[in-house]
């Protein structure tokens, strides 16, 4: 018996340090891979994702065609096209992973007016599935999205879902116990008969923007469907960027 208890401090310790190391995890873990996990808790099948980060550049056109042979010339595997319209020039580059059923788009935008010249770039990636775990599909994208924009950079995040057999579920109090899911705080909505939007601030990510009154870095859009009982959910941090 004595020998037996002798171990339980050794043990004790060993189960104290995986426990706090699988918190850190927790903590450490990306939006995308939480955000996962959230649809997830609530039986939302995930349908696709979307990662994208822009930064506006300061530059000349002679620096803006320097900028896209730059481009063209380290990322061969995308297709560049090049349209112009009055005084504003978009160049836009796509590459189809067919293995990981991914999209990447580079654009980049120059507006040369008199009372406004500006540039930016965007880099953009999205996706049916996972690479691998969301977490590394979070990873890689941020590696790319450094390389390519060379800027301190804000990441969008959103991923679509859908469930099924939701019929008799009101709308807003669905969008409010997603929320609860990333303890996050509402702030605002947009209610309508078969749609709703919810707006909210969670702490467990740094990044936000700011509404009328508060800070948000969650949204949620809901749409019931009147052909059958199928509802589109997207989620996104700090605001959804893509069409619901």
């Amino acid at each position: 018996m004595r020998k037996y208890l002798k171990g339980w401090p050794l043990f004790a310790f060993i189960l104290f340090f995986v426990l706090m190391i699988q918190g850190v995890r927790a903590e450490e873990s990306s939006p995308l891979a939480q955000i996962a996990e959230g649809l997830k808790n609530q039986q939302i099948e995930v349908d696709g994702w979307t990662l994208h980060a822009k930064t506006n550049v300061d530059i000349s056109s002679e620096q803006f065609s320097k900028k896209v042979k730059r481009l063209k010339d380290e990322l061969r595997q995308y297709e560049w096209t090049e349209k112009k319209e009055q005084h504003v020039t978009k160049v836009t580059g796509i590459y189809k992973d067919e293995k990981n059923d991914t999209e990447s788009k580079i654009l980049l935008v120059k507006t040369d007016t008199k009372s406004n010249q500006k540039s930016y770039l965007l880099y953009e990636q999205k996706g049916a599935r996972p690479l691998n775990t969301w977490e590394h599909t979070y990873d890689q994208f941020v590696r790319h999205a450094k390389s390519i924009l060379q800027e301190k950079i804000v990441i969008f995040t959103c991923l679509d879902g859908h469930v099924n057999g939701m019929m008799d579920v009101v709308l807003q109090k669905k969008a409010e116990t997603l929320a609860n899911e990333f303890q996050a705080k509402p702030v605002e909505y947009l209610v309508e008969s078969n749609f709703v939007s919810l707006s909210a601030y969670t702490d467990k990510w740094e990044q936000f923007i700011m509404t009328s009154n508060d800070k948000m870095n969650v949204q949620i859009a809901i749409r019931s469907s009147e052909m059958n009982e199928n509802h589109t959910i997207t989620v996104g941090t700090p605001i959804v960027t893509t069409e619901y």
